[in-house]
């Protein structure tokens, strides 16, 4: 029983950053004010293309540094999987729904750290549970840490559990420490990382006394492949004593907000409806790219992307069609675009179903308890095909109006429900959007969605405010987030591939995201773009940074 509940943990906390999709005719939730794209300068230091977490991270920490940096972003909202909207008073949450690490002045977390280096940061609301709804039916939502384990443990685990999962802490210990020792904000990908790398030798030391054993797979998890490292990390965060979730009051909108802010105040801008249509590519080098109003912008020192692989390599299309991308550089894009396990291709994660609405909140809780968690994870089986991760087997609620109350009108609560990337792309792969064909499937999908909220709201339906309902398929995540398929990102499993580096064969050309080390989910996104922009400045600078940050 314990691995099964952990496996439960792993998919909700490596999501710290389960995102959905935006919707492009909603009002935006904004409080920060945008560049408008005939302001966007012709030339810059840098460019990023995308204002998703890893872009915006790798911006606020150029700006910091003096870079003349500029972001460019397809859509009216920053913050790609983070971003929010309202629609009848109701603050929708685009994307992540668990987040720890924020509340402490002393933080592991990464995108804490760049607050700290930018000075801006969100105001945190605290809190300290979840809930968990079993397949048999049975609820629990005692508070984390060690204590609310063992009570899970108690009563649900069966005989042994206890012992099982203290055997498993002392043997993950000294990986939990090592996974945490080391701040990846230390990280850049040129000789300068022996000095930056250097500023925390103990900790260095530890990270490699267990450097392969980190890389090593989580064994036994139904989600084979997981790295030791990740599984560490989740179980020193969440399992020590007094710990507690973290929630921006006004929604995660507001992560975009603030570093929007860190980006603006250093004198970089971040441009909404900019679509790049084309990076410019001359001597062998990235120089710029060009809107699709066919504005030029050329960049000096970088050109950024933020978009997935496959979107990059059709930006640089033409340049690969008038032979100025070297065979190197091409090779280099198309193996991150090769899926196939066979030809030594990463695989996809599955996309997402999600359902958004606002409830008439009449004779519910107005604060959250542990008899009515404001987040619950629903379970209906334990032992299918490939386990937790079936498709439609876990569901993730998430109810944060019971945390900040002033994302639901008076007397109502908001809703968001949805799979953590395990909805199959091939289920709706080809479908007219307005087909009856589609609305009947969207309507599928939102029943059974509705039916994992209504373990804590059992007429849920019925309470729906009228224009509050919106469903979203794998469909709307590729269209709206431009991730190819609809995919959550790359499936990395442990011992048998790698993510790449930020670093490309093509000169002037850096990637970041969650296709990129370290990977999924909102600390190892805003770490990707911050190695990134560690890459683009000097030794002193980055050094500069590192001194900000505080550290546990």
């Amino acid at each position: 029983m314990t691995r099964y509940l952990l496996s439960v943990l792993a998919l909700a906390t490596c999501g710290n950053s389960f995102a959905p999709y935006y919707y492009g005719d909603l009002k935006r939730n904004l409080a920060v004010s945008m560049a408008a794209e005939p302001d966007v300068p012709s030339e810059v230091d840098c460019i990023v293309i995308g204002s998703g977490l890893a872009g915006l991270s790798c911006a606020a920490l150029l700006s910091h540094c003096d870079k003349k940096t500029v972001v460019l972003e397809s859509h009216d909202a920053p913050g790609g999987c983070t971003h929010s909207w309202t629609r009848r008073g109701f603050h929708f949450e685009s994307g992540p729904s668990l987040y720890s690490g924020f509340s402490m002045e002393k933080s592991p977390n990464p995108l804490k750290n760049i607050f700290q280096i930018i000075e801006e940061d969100c105001e945190w609301i605290t809190y300290d549970r979840w809930g968990t709804v079993l397949p048999n039916g049975k609820k629990f939502a005692p508070p984390l840490g060690p204590e609310g384990m063992g009570t899970i443990l108690k009563e649900h685990g069966g005989p042994g559990a206890e012992e099982e999962f203290a055997s498993l802490m002392e043997r993950m210990t000294p990986l939990s420490d090592a996974a945490q020792a080391l701040t990846s904000l230390a990280l850049r990908e040129d000789a300068g990382a022996v000095i930056t790398l250097a500023k925390y030798p103990m900790e260095l030391f530890r990270t490699l006394k267990q450097g392969q054993a980190l890389n090593e797979p989580f064994g036994g998890l139904p989600a084979s492949g997981t790295m030791n490292a990740v599984m560490a990390y989740m179980l020193a965060d969440w399992y020590r004593p007094g710990v507690t979730l973290d929630f921006p009051k006004g929604g995660s909108g507001e992560i975009a907000n603030t570093l929007v802010r860190g980006v603006e105040k250093y004198g970089g801008e971040v441009c909404l409806n900019c679509h790049v249509d084309e990076i410019i590519v001359e001597n062998n080098r990235a120089v710029g790219v060009k809107l699709a109003s066919g504005k030029v912008i050329r960049a000096s020192q970088a050109v950024v992307s933020n978009a997935d692989p496959f979107v990059t390599n059709k930006l640089l299309s033409k340049a690969r069609e008038g032979g100025l991308l070297h065979e190197e550089a091409a090779k280099y894009m198309d193996s991150l675009t090769n899926t196939d396990p066979k030809s030594d291709g990463v695989p996809n994660l599955k996309s997402f179903i999600h359902i958004h609405a606002g409830i008439d909140a009449t004779g519910l809780p107005s604060v959250a308890s542990e008899d009515f968690p404001a987040q619950w994870a629903v379970v209906r089986d334990w032992d299918g095909p490939t386990g937790v991760e079936d498709p439609r087997n876990i569901v993730l609620c998430s109810m944060p109006s019971l945390i900040d109350p002033s994302l639901a009108p008076e007397g109502k609560h908001v809703l968001h429900a949805y799979v953590p990337a395990t909805e199959p792309y091939e289920w709706w792969e080809g479908m007219d959007r307005n087909s009856k064909e589609y609305k009947k499937k969207k309507d599928e999908a939102a029943d059974f969605l509705w039916s994992a909220i209504e373990e804590y709201v059992p007429d849920a339906r019925k309470r729906a405010v009228p224009g509050t309902v919106q469903i979203g398929t794998p469909l709307t995540h590729e269209r709206f987030l431009r991730r190819t398929r609809g995919a959550y990102g790359p499936r990395v499993e442990a011992g048998k591939s790698t993510l790449p580096g930020h670093k490309t064969p093509l000169d002037g050309l850096l990637l970041c995201g969650d296709f990129t080390f370290p990977g999924i989910g909102v600390p190892a996104t805003a770490a990707s773009g911050a190695v990134t922009a560690n890459t683009l400045v000097s030794v002193p600078q980055h050094l500069n940074m590192l001194g900000k940050i505080r550290l546990p």
